[in-house]
């Protein structure tokens, strides 16, 4: 009997671009697995982002992302949305039973995407970031209406309360302005959150709801959250 995934990848940048590429080239060949994997961004491409992303036109990051990994995995079927991820459409983003990757560089964003993940029968949450040399990737699992692991927002304030604004929301000169990244530090935030995405499909005792790393320190460390009482 073949098995539905569906997948959501929130924003195709310096970490989105590694990991739809890695989930996509493991699920390619994985049997009896039907795969969707939606592609979300609402940006282009640049000639800068050539130092930390792969790409092979300047437009849409979901479109040609999805245009490439279309080509190179038939087996999985790749769409695209042209879209920042807002109040207004994320209802029509994400569905009860999705897996969401959450790899965009705001934490707006990040408070939207829980709160509504929240409101939802089952879904699995999977979000990363990194400053330049260190990162963290967070898990939120909720089944049958109930909450299996904290929400991204609980042990985080500064995502529960966000401080900066949502890509629709920056003047043209705050767009243009951006943190310095390393390539190192983004393909680790894309493979914690790959191991991250086996380990919930693999075990049934939830224990680990997120991880840290520091490239500096060469270290990787799991933590685990006591779920908040609602």
């Amino acid at each position: 009997m073949t098995e539905n995934l569906n997948i959501r990848i929130i924003g195709i940048g310096g970490v989105g671009t590694h990991l739809s590429e890695y989930l996509s080239r493991y699920f390619n060949y994985v049997k009896d697995l039907n795969v969707e994997m939606t592609l979300i961004d609402g940006d282009e491409f640049e000639r800068k982002n050539h130092e930390r992303q792969t790409f092979t036109t300047y437009s849409n990051k979901g479109q040609t992302k999805c245009r490439e990994l279309s080509v190179e995995f038939p087996n999985i079927n790749h769409t695209f949305c042209r879209d920042y991820v807002t109040n207004d459409n994320i209802a029509g983003l994400i569905k009860s039973g999705d897996i969401v990757f959450v790899a965009v560089d705001n934490h707006k964003s990040r408070k939207i995407i829980s709160d509504y993940c929240a409101t939802l029968d089952d879904i699995i949450l999977i979000s990363g970031g990194n400053e330049y040399h260190d990162g963290n990737v967070q898990l939120y699992v909720r089944k049958e209406g109930i909450d299996r692991l904290p929400r991204i927002t609980d042990y985080h304030p500064e995502i529960e309360k966000p401080a900066d604004k949502l890509p629709t929301e920056l003047s043209c000169e705050e767009a243009s302005v951006s943190e310095p990244q390393l390539l190192f530090a983004n393909i680790g935030v894309a493979v914690l959150m790959t191991w991250t995405l086996y380990y919930v499909l693999n075990t049934e005792k939830l224990e680990y709801s997120e991880v840290y790393f520091d490239m500096m320190s060469i270290s990787v460390l799991p933590k685990k959250r006591n779920l908040k009482n609602r």
